[in-house]
């Protein structure tokens, strides 16, 4: 029998989204340590008629939100780019 194990280190970004200081929605986006893929998620709406009747900025928010995450994806890229270069390409 073999037993092995694999382990992952992943970065997560979280945006909780209120109106009039009541949340309404909360969104992440998960990126794998090298940045080869990146996953998003609506975790939840906490506010159904809030969310509703402030859809508009809401899914401003939630674009804004992407960039912010495929910035963040484009920076571990270079990141692990670089590293990989400094170690001489492994």
């Amino acid at each position: 029998m073999e037993i092995t194990t694999k382990g992952n280190k992943n970065v997560t970004l979280t945006k909780e989204i209120y109106v009039d200081g009541k949340m309404v929605k909360t969104i992440s986006a998960t990126i794998n340590e090298n940045g080869e893929s990146i996953s998003f998620n609506t975790d939840y709406v906490y506010d159904m008629e809030l969310y509703k009747s402030n859809r508009e900025a809401i899914r401003k928010i939630e674009a804004d939100f992407e960039d912010e995450a495929f910035t963040e994806q484009d920076k571990i890229i270079e990141n692990s780019s670089a590293s990989s270069d400094k170690q001489g390409g492994k």
